[in-house]
């Protein structure tokens, strides 16, 4: 079973996961790094104690030449479930690392977002957090 077999697409605000009744987790099997490979992880948080973050972005990425090879970047703290940004990664993929690509796949990190009144405050949190994560990823 994938994660989003796992936990949907978010569409039920009121289900944690998609398991039956007395269904359970009793693994996780992770994917060997690719060659190269570098992973960050970076979460915002409203205080200095550890607790639920806002916004928490992961990063992977294969480096080659310069230039973003293989990316995925995932957010959570937006929505129901964690959301893979897949218009952040495509802005990335193949290119070379820029100022400018950097920020245009931040930028597109909020696209498509439709954010609860109460909520529209992380767009802003998602966006520099996905700029910081990449930047420091491939310095």
């Amino acid at each position: 079973m994938s994660i989003s077999d796992l936990l949907g697409d978010g569409s039920n605000g009121a289900a944690d996961n998609l398991l039956a009744s007395g269904e359970r987790i009793e693994r996780i099997e992770l994917p060997v790094p690719l060659a190269g490979e570098r992973a960050l992880y970076k979460r915002a948080i409203s205080r200095t104690h550890a607790e639920w973050p806002l916004v928490e972005i992961c990063v992977r990425a294969v480096i080659s030449g310069g230039a973003f090879q293989q990316v995925h970047i995932a957010a959570g703290g937006i929505a129901p479930v964690p959301l893979r940004l897949a218009a952040s990664a495509a802005a990335l993929q193949d290119k070379q690392i820029s100022a400018a690509t950097i920020a245009q796949a931040a930028e597109l990190a909020t696209s498509g977002a439709r954010p609860l009144p109460m909520t529209g405050y992380k767009l802003e949190l998602l966006t520099g957090l996905v700029r910081d994560v990449i930047e420091r990823i491939v310095a």
